[in-house]
């Protein structure tokens, strides 16, 4: 019989430095923008799942999700065309 095939799980800890990294992009955003506040809450929501040590990879995937879609309303093509957006994304295995 052979043994059910495993689900690889994403790399926590990358994912978890990728989620600095961005909130360090972020901070080039000028305060008070609606769509630059949105994607701080997501980023923030998504470090919270990421903060337990078993996060639940339903909850990670839709937070990137949204995170991804905050990113795409932002006007600033810094942040538009961020590295580290699609990274997650390919680190959660969304991409």
């Amino acid at each position: 019989m052979s043994e059910p095939a495993q689900t690889p799980r994403f790399d926590h800890q990358r994912l978890l430095d990728m989620v600095g990294q961005f909130e360090t992009e972020l901070e080039k955003l000028p305060a008070g923008s609606a769509e630059a506040e949105q994607l701080r809450e997501d980023i923030s929501r998504l470090r919270q799942h990421l903060s337990h040590a078993q996060p639940h990879e339903e909850s990670v995937r839709d937070s990137w999700h949204a995170l991804r879609r905050a990113a795409d309303s932002i006007e600033n093509q810094v942040l538009r065309d961020s590295p580290y957006i699609t990274e997650m994304g390919r680190i959660i295995g969304l991409l």
